[in-house]
């Protein structure tokens, strides 16, 4: 942990820098922070008294803050970045910031390209259902953390979700690595599959010498990962019975993976299994948040191919009858791009499709053949699905109220603010 007292966090209102905001105060830290604009995390954050500033400027940062966090997204163009710098304060990525406050601890990495976010969730309720007193940083909140992603404990143990973009993990020292999977993904950052792979393979390196790699073999582009580890466990042979609140086969891997961690643990097997099952899913994970004229209405943060068809398989597997609306932000022009005709193909299990727009970020600038929500529409509709594009917010929002029957299944995925259209709905 930090030597210094005094924090101030650029992009407090990211989902990983909101719970780093919690650790570090919750270490007795004195923490401020700031953001482009107000949200639901940083409105969360200023009822649990964080001094929160927006927009972003220079005189947000405090007189006495001796050490300056930022988000991937802030660039040294920021006002406040600047400002520290001048004041010549330490400055740090919010990945060299997990690295500094978990290296002396017992590391449980959770990484892969989808379903991180769940399986650090599973084992973070069966060590707490167990008794084990772990900290933990999870990128959603949690209804066994109180509705928060973080926590501090007693024991040695830390269980972190591990983010591969930027190769941002490659900051973290784990004592244990679970990988979910691997598949090509922020290829705005990536050249391609192998340099993606390869990012995974230095952290598996990171390993110590009685460190361990816990993943299932039979998932594609491993096999370099799982040679380099000093210790594999393979979770393909790992056959617990389990009746999961959470549907699903990825969530079923995914429940495998926690049960290895919870047994390497030496948790107290029925408790621990009894923390799995009883897992109801992460924030946007396929969460409930209400009805709509009889219609119940999910988010999840699907935005990618494959997790937009493990998404809508589970949930035809759980409603077998009902009508499946899901209403799709892509997240990224660059990620529409670059898998146009994997995202065409992975609405097979969606009765209507509705795009309201694309959710530009990071990549906005400087695009060839850019390409727009109606694009993305027209290449889903190719596969014989019936698609709206209905081109923002306001009209999608007035199409669900005139089009959403008794029944229907509405799921509002993506990774960018498409949640808004949820509280218009439902206000």
């Amino acid at each position: 942990m930090f030597s210094e007292n005094n924090f101030h966090l650029v992009g407090i209102g990211g989902i990983g820098m909101s719970g780093l905001a919690r650790i570090l105060r919750d270490n007795r830290k004195e923490v401020s922070g700031s953001d482009a604009e107000d949200s639901p995390i940083t409105e969360k954050l200023r009822e649990e008294g964080f001094k929160i500033s927006t927009p972003q400027n220079s005189k947000n940062l405090p007189a006495n803050s001796e050490v300056v966090i930022h988000t991937l997204a802030a660039n040294s163009a920021n006002s406040e970045i600047i400002a520290a710098k001048k004041r010549g304060l330490k400055i740090l990525s919010y990945p060299a910031a997990l690295g500094e406050i978990t290296k002396n601890k017992k590391l449980i990495a959770i990484a892969g390209t989808h379903g991180k976010t769940t399986t650090t969730g599973l084992i973070i309720s069966a060590c707490l259902n167990s008794g084990k007193d772990i900290s933990c940083l999870v990128g959603a909140n949690l209804k066994e953390l109180g509705n928060k992603n973080a926590r501090v404990g007693n024991s040695e143990w830390f269980v972190l979700e591990a983010c591969e973009y930027r190769r941002a993990f490659l900051n973290l020292q784990p004592r244990i690595l679970a990988v979910t999977n691997i598949e090509a993904e922020h290829l705005d950052f990536y050249k391609n599959l192998s340099d993606y792979e390869s990012a995974f393979v230095e952290l598996a390196k990171k390993l110590p010498t009685n460190g361990i790699l816990i993943a299932d073999s039979r998932e594609p582009n491993l096999e370099k990962t799982i040679a380099i580890a000093p210790h594999f466990f393979d979770a393909k042979n790992v056959l617990p019975d389990f009746s999961l609140k959470i549907s699903g086969e990825m969530n079923r891997r995914n429940a495998r993976l926690a049960f290895v961690l919870a047994e390497l643990l030496n948790l107290d097997s029925k408790k621990a299994h009894a923390g799995i099952e009883n897992f109801a899913g992460a924030e946007r994970r396929m969460e409930f948040r209400g009805e709509f004229h009889c219609a119940k209405i999910y988010d999840d943060y699907a935005h990618h191919p494959t997790e937009i068809q493990a998404t809508l398989a589970a949930t035809r597997e759980e409603f077998p009858d009902s009508r499946i609306v899901m209403i799709y932000q892509q997240h990224q022009v660059s990620r529409a791009r670059e898998m146009l005709r994997e995202l065409g193909e992975s609405f097979f299990d969606a009765d209507i499709v509705v795009i309201p727009n694309i959710y530009e970020v990071r990549d906005k600038m400087n695009l060839k053949n850019k390409i727009s929500g109606n694009d993305l529409a027209a290449e889903i509709r190719k596969n014989g699905k019936e698609v709206f594009f209905t081109e923002n917010f306001e009209k999608t929002t007035i199409w669900l109220r005139e089009n959403l029957r008794k029944n229907d299944i509405a799921i509002i995925a993506g990774a960018g603010d498409v949640w808004k259209i949820t509280e218009k709905l439902l206000v």
